[in-house]
């Protein structure tokens, strides 16, 4: 079995088996030693450029959106808590409108747009301040 493992891979990577006899067939300079042998772990690939600075970038951006979400679970699920906590809330009316669906139709826009802006003025300063340090190097 191993054997034939060793005749498959030798036939998909155009080398000889480590046991088979030399041919003469092998390129000059290949080396069974060298990271491109079959078998042979090869080196990582070098980092491009900016891609530390990228992977940066999207670690900052991640946590301001989970500060974002946090912030609107705590406003989706605070308002039903408050509710169930406090019953003078729940049975609270404004012009005949319960208070909780007055809060949900015209309370609760106002906030959503001022943390949509909190969200997209941290991630532009995030990666504001990114590419001006990639840009001083």
């Amino acid at each position: 079995m191993a054997d034939e493992r060793r005749a498959v891979i030798a036939e998909t990577s155009g080398a000889a088996p480590p046991d088979a006899p030399a041919t003469g067939s092998e390129p000059p300079g290949s080396d069974p030693g060298e990271p491109s042998h079959p078998g042979r772990p090869c080196a990582p690939p070098a980092p491009r450029p900016g891609e530390a600075e990228a992977r940066a970038l999207i670690r900052a951006q991640l946590r301001i959106a989970l500060g974002t979400a946090a912030i609107v679970m705590a406003v989706v699920t605070g308002l039903p808590a408050l509710l169930a906590l406090v019953p003078a809330v729940a049975r609270a009316r404004v012009g005949g409108v319960p208070l909780s669906c007055a809060v949900l139709a015209l309370g609760i826009q106002p906030v959503w747009v001022a943390v949509a802006f909190r969200q997209l003025r941290r991630a532009e300063r995030a990666e504001r301040e990114l590419t001006g340090t990639a840009g001083r190097r």
